[in-house]
């Protein structure tokens, strides 16, 4: 029996999306028919998905809290992939690079995706995905726009692929997935 794997959705910060994005992926697994653990510890209580256990599960998504938490660092050790959403504000700087610094010693040793989330038009979207850039060039990151097509999945009780799969934001929300199923190796053939 293949091991089960994790994927930790964190940042120290709250609001940058995380529950956006797990919801998301657990989503796509469904679609995809692959057998999930979904965990929600954040109690802010947003998340679209109940905590849920599927027997053969494959796979497990973990919703952390936008905090500090003394487990932090359990739950990345112990996490197969790491995803860690910011927003494009000045704000989010300093806990971006707060988790950056913590996660610096599993650089090689397991996938982190940076989700660079709530990007539009102005410039200050540009500036700040330029300063990544800059900053951290060696640093795998991915674009997640802002988008109102997300609170309407939402209020419909599904995905924005559900919604409107032609979208930008949908397009985002499955390249983002289909990070997540290469890093893990959840091929076709997973069965």
């Amino acid at each position: 029996m293949e091991r089960l794997k994790t994927v930790l959705v964190c940042n120290q910060k709250g609001g940058v999306g995380k529950t956006l994005i797990s919801d998301e992926l657990a989503f796509a697994l469904e679609r995809d028919d692959i057998p999930h653990n979904y965990y929600d510890l954040d109690t802010q209580g947003g998340a679209m998905h109940r905590p849920t256990e599927q027997e053969g599960a494959v796979v497990q998504i973990i919703d952390t809290p936008g905090a500090i938490q003394a487990d932090l660092i359990k739950w990345v050790e112990a996490a197969d992939m790491v995803i860690v959403p910011t927003k494009l504000t000045q704000r989010d700087v300093p806990p971006l690079q707060t988790m950056i610094q913590m996660l610096e010693p599993y650089k090689g040793k397991k996938p982190v995706l940076y989700v660079l989330n709530g990007w539009n038009r102005y410039k200050a979207s540009k500036d700040f995905t330029d300063w990544f850039a800059e900053q951290y060039p060696d640093l795998r990151s991915a674009i997640l726009c802002q988008s109102e097509m997300f609170n309407y999945a939402a209020a419909l009780g599904g995905s924005i692929m559900d919604y409107k799969a032609d979208s930008l934001p949908a397009q985002q929300i499955a390249a983002i997935y289909a990070i997540v199923k290469f890093e893990l190796h959840l091929t076709e053939g997973w069965r």
